[in-house]
């Protein structure tokens, strides 16, 4: 809710400058946080992800998919982890993200584990009963539209084979406030549905899944944009369900 001391300011966003802030905000973060670094905000794995470890103990091979994959947070302890017995497809839309990805599976001894692909969300063809996990955490809201968010979603669901499971963290209902300016900007997000919304389409995409997590919570960052830092506030949306046959 915008109050009246701090006004929208009005213009919307293009898909193009929309990219080219996100590009700028994570280059940023990714030149000044080293993964598993102390004190970093890529520190540890995410626990939602790490939780989920013990399902995949008595698998004899694993197919992992992790789209908006940035440096490897999440796609490179999981195969650490499962290293002789997991592969995985790694997908981003910027370049330094991947390339620093290759630099960290190297450091860990992934070379051949973990390909990396260097591509927006929206091109990448999820293939058909391939994917025993499937990854996306904060990068659907970045698909190119509401309906390309969507048909990802679909594709998540037809990419998982029976049994799979999908992890879904996206962030909905998003505000912006510019310290500097003192007022509230266009959120730099392709997609910003209401959270009742994003549920929705979630519930109706995996209807059949069995849900294994499913939580909102509020969470506030501040982040760099191209005018200064702006205070980004957050529903988070948590989804983790299993493909039942």
């Amino acid at each position: 809710m915008i109050d009246n001391k701090a006004k929208a300011i009005p213009e919307k966003s293009t898909l193009e400058t929309i990219r080219e802030a996100e590009r700028l905000s994570h280059i940023a973060q990714y030149e000044n946080a080293e993964l598993f670094r102390e004190g970093s905000w890529l520190q540890k794995p995410i626990k939602t992800i790490t939780d989920l470890y013990p399902y995949f103990d008595n698998y004899t091979e694993i197919n992992i998919l992790d789209l908006g994959c940035g440096v490897g947070r999440s796609c490179i302890p999981f195969v650490c982890h499962f290293r002789d017995k997991c592969r995985a497809e790694a997908v981003d839309i910027l370049d330094v993200a991947i390339d620093k990805l290759k630099e960290n599976c190297r450091k860990y001894g992934l070379e051949k584990n973990i390909t990396g692909v260097l591509m927006p969300l929206e091109d990448y063809l999820i293939q058909e009963d391939t994917f025993d996990f499937i990854i996306a955490v904060s990068v659907l809201e970045h698909a190119e539209s509401e309906a390309a968010f969507v048909n990802k979603l679909k594709e998540i669901k037809r990419g998982l084979k029976d049994n799979g499971i999908v992890c879904l963290i996206i962030n909905s209902q998003m505000t912006e406030f510019d310290q500097n300016a003192g007022c509230y900007r266009e959120p730099q997000f392709e997609v910003n549905l209401k959270t009742e919304e994003m549920q929705r389409y979630l519930h109706r995409v995996f209807s059949g899944f069995g849900i294994r997590k499913e939580t909102v919570k509020q969470h506030k960052y501040q982040i760099p944009r191209e005018y200064g830092p702006v205070e980004l506030v957050t529903q988070v949306v948590t989804f983790v369900a299993v493909k039942q046959i």
